[in-house]
């Protein structure tokens, strides 16, 4: 039968078993688009049995999953991604029903892994496993959701035959956003939210897929933490064009406070630290008849006197994140 976008379904969960997708998936996730893959690279015969025709065939040498996911940004399903993105959390309880997260990075190539769930209609439904994030953007605009784009790499594939569910979960939009800079860590608090008209960041863990003799599949290692984002804003002085041309070092913050109430008093919340900005790229545009605006890029650096480049503090309704890993 024929399959339209809208039938393809997305759950997503955390291996106790490293490569052992769990029975069901902890959260099935709604998505934009979504395309979660099994690809296979081929070897050529080439070997010549005195014909002109080039070849006899090929066989498949190597196997693995791939894909990418947009949705909007959720705020309990993000921390699963956030789990594998950071590798490390600690769950703590708020008020009753409400749970903080903090994710800071782990130093170690191997994070925990996820499964990636993917019902296609009819047609078919499988469980991608050892699945890890290699790229993830978040993208804020004042007319939009705020959008979440990620990239996998995984190991391979199974039958799956669960039954997909979908519970309360927390969107944002862009009147949520908050960006401020500031000197110190502790002067975010006070610093004065920037007026931005857009805002992405992108976190890049440079994915290796890793092949062994006498195995089709990968293991996948991380190789690196990479942070690099930009905004717009309009050009109303020559702060960032001096970062720029300069040394400087700045702390910055994005909080991302929805609406919704949690708790009695409490609202989802994801509030990302990162602890050595600086600029990368400046740019000034803006016609006879518009406001002149600033195009600034930026990466976030390791802060060697705080021992990290970024954490991120995450407050939902999930009670944790973390599972047993056994193997």
């Amino acid at each position: 039968m024929e399959l339209i976008g809208k039938e393809i379904e997305i759950g997503i969960g955390v291996e106790s078993v490293r490569g052992t997708a769990p029975a069901t998936a902890s959260q099935w996730i709604k998505n934009i688009s979504a395309s979660v893959l099994e690809k296979a690279e081929f070897v050529n015969d080439e070997a010549s049995r005195g014909v002109f025709e080039d070849m006899d065939g090929r066989r498949v040498v190597k196997k693995h999953i791939e894909g990418d996911l947009e949705q909007n940004l959720y705020a309990n399903a993000f921390g699963y991604l956030a789990y594998n993105l950071y590798g490390g959390v600690e769950s703590a309880l708020v008020a009753s029903g409400v749970y903080d997260h903090t994710f800071e990075v782990v130093q170690s190539s191997l994070a925990p892994s996820l499964a990636i769930f993917a019902k296609d209609g009819s047609t078919q439904q499988l469980a991608f496993q050892n699945c890890h994030v290699n790229t993830l953007e978040l993208s804020a605009t004042p007319d939009e959701y705020v959008k979440l784009t990620t990239s996998f790499i995984g190991e391979d594939s199974k039958d799956d035959t669960s039954t997909p569910s979908y519970a309360t979960d927390f969107d944002f939009i862009g009147k949520e956003v908050s960006v401020k800079i500031a000197d110190t860590e502790a002067g975010l608090s006070d610093a004065t939210p920037m007026c931005l008209k857009e805002f992405n960041i992108t976190f890049d863990r440079g994915l290796i897929a890793d092949y062994c003799l006498g195995s089709y599949t990968p293991e996948v290692y991380a190789s690196k933490v990479s942070i690099e984002g930009s905004f717009q804003k309009n050009f109303e002085d020559e702060v960032f064009k001096d970062l720029y041309l300069g040394n400087s070092t700045k702390y910055m913050s994005i909080t991302i406070e929805g609406e919704a109430t949690i708790g009695t008093t409490y609202h989802p919340t994801l509030t990302f630290t990162f602890n050595k900005v600086m600029i990368t790229n400046w740019e000034r545009s803006g016609g006879k008849d518009e406001l002149v605006v600033e195009d600034i890029e930026f990466k976030a650096f390791y802060n060697a006197t705080d021992a990290e480049a970024s954490k991120l503090v995450l407050r939902n309704t999930k009670d944790e994140y973390e599972v047993e890993i056994s193997a």
